[in-house]
């Protein structure tokens, strides 16, 4: 459900969308469903020629939050920083929740600038992704997570016009010498 919502917030941001990329900020705030709980990420970017945002991403949590997050965890919601496609120009990740039962694995919502619609584009799957890792060097992204009680698997992806294609899989034991 999330990614349709995105997807249609994202076509509505190709058509009215002129920014540069440099020209944003980033705002989080937090939804909640029916019976009160804190369930959804929402993630407003602004731009200087605007009060109002010009893009809006919301996607579900991957678990529920007890409390909203103060102002300094929810800014830390949200990556602007690294450059995910590895072309040079800041992408846009933001955190969607801790899995804790049985293991500790991060998800993150993933976004590449579109340099010619002067918007985000989403990584489909990218919210899938368990612990993504980005790494400049080889130009992969690494998703790592516990896949038994004595296994831990990394997966490796390229991203391949806008797409994440799988190009390794290892899986490590341990505890057994």
């Amino acid at each position: 459900m999330a990614l349709c919502s995105t997807l249609l917030l994202y076509a509505q941001d190709i058509k009215v969308n002129t920014s540069e990329r440099e020209d944003y900020r980033f705002e989080v705030s937090f939804g909640t469903d029916s019976e009160g709980n804190i369930g959804r990420v929402i993630v407003k970017g602004y731009t200087s020629q605007s009060d109002s945002p010009v893009i809006e991403y919301e996607h579900e949590l991957v678990m529920r939050l007890d409390k909203l997050p103060d102002a300094d965890e929810a800014a830390a919601y949200v990556d602007d920083k690294t450059d995910i496609n590895f072309d040079g120009i800041p992408d846009l990740m933001f955190f969607i929740g801790r899995n804790v039962v049985g293991r500790v694995s991060e998800y993150y919502a993933g976004y590449i600038w579109d340099d010619e619609y002067k918007s985000f584009a989403l990584i489909p799957g990218f919210d899938d992704l368990s612990n993504p890792v980005v790494h400049p060097d080889s130009q992969t992204i690494t998703s790592s997570a516990r896949t038994d009680a004595i296994e831990i698997t990394k997966w490796t992806y390229v991203l391949d016009g806008g797409l994440l294609e799988l190009i390794d899989e290892t899986t490590d034991t341990f505890g057994h010498e």
